[in-house]
């Protein structure tokens, strides 16, 4: 078998967790594929080393990424994308989409038992069109449309399959998958969703209306949001806490259900509210 590891390369104990999963998967007879970056940190002499983190996955079994949720997510949607499965280790202070914690190494043995399940998340295809080109990314999480530094409300079209539906004033609007429904979504007021469903949230961000709530889509839906012409501030578009830029008039940012999905490999036993009990906690605590 051949494992892809990729950790957070700016966090010295996401290296070193990496490096306890390189000697406990070589004891199984594993080789590893590596970023050429991350070469003088791992140190590995039975890996095959390659330019980009995707070029690692993509000439693995799987891949095994350890450092916090951006890391993990980042590592998903290039799994994703080229059919493979990813296995996260938590080395972040919350860690909802890890299958493991430090502390839970030692069941990594259960990847060649077959004592493992496979969680199959859905991902969103959003297209951005700015300036008369169109550009694709994907999205684990979510996808915002926020002011950005500009402490002014912002208005925003929303359509639907392109019908328009409603116009928000707001700090913003947040268009999330059910695993992104407990991040900023959560934080925004919007409901949590199970992972396995197969939706599209829409959560505004503090809006002017006090009857404005999330609204869930089905998963065959196209939403299309949009700069409004009252708007004075343009607002910018934020992918999984990534690639932010902005969006002026006439731009459009379209949502829909990606063709492809992450696939993450639990080794635990631990089910979603479990989880989800025990991350929220930590965060309070």
């Amino acid at each position: 078998m051949t494992i892809a590891v990729i950790p957070y390369a700016g966090k010295a104990d996401a290296v070193l967790y990496a490096r306890d999963v390189i000697d406990r998967l070589r004891e199984f007879g594993c080789s590893f594929t590596i970023p050429t970056s991350l070469k003088d940190k791992l140190k590995c002499s039975c890996a095959e080393y390659f330019d980009s983190e995707f070029e690692a996955v993509k000439n693995a079994d799987l891949a095994v990424s350890v450092g916090g949720d951006g890391t993990i997510i980042h590592t998903a949607k290039d799994a994703a994308v080229l059919g493979k499965p990813v296995l996260g280790v938590n080395c972040g202070r919350v860690g909802f989409v890890a299958g493991l914690e430090p502390s839970e190494l030692s069941l990594l043995g259960r990847l060649f038992s077959g004592d493992y399940a496979v969680d199959e998340r859905m991902l969103l295809e959003i297209d951005v069109k700015k300036n008369g080109e169109c550009h694709r990314t994907y999205a684990l999480n979510d996808v915002t449309v926020t002011n950005g530094a500009v402490s002014r409300m912002i208005d925003l079209d929303v359509y639907l399959n392109g019908e328009p539906i409603t116009s928000y004033r707001a700090d913003g609007v947040i268009a999330a998958t059910p695993t992104g429904s407990t991040a900023y979504s959560l934080s925004a007021g919007g409901p949590v969703i199970e992972p396995h469903m197969k939706c599209i949230l829409l959560t505004p961000i503090c809006p002017h209306s006090l009857f404005s709530r999330s609204v869930l889509f089905s998963d065959d839906s196209e939403v299309m949001i949009c700069k409004g012409s009252a708007s004075r501030a343009d607002p910018f578009i934020t992918v999984d806490g990534r690639h932010s830029e902005s969006i002026g008039g006439g731009d459009t940012i379209t949502v829909r259900r990606a063709p492809c999905a992450a696939r993450f490999i639990k080794l635990n036993n631990k089910n979603f509210y479990r989880i989800l009990n025990e991350k929220l906690n930590e965060r309070m605590g």
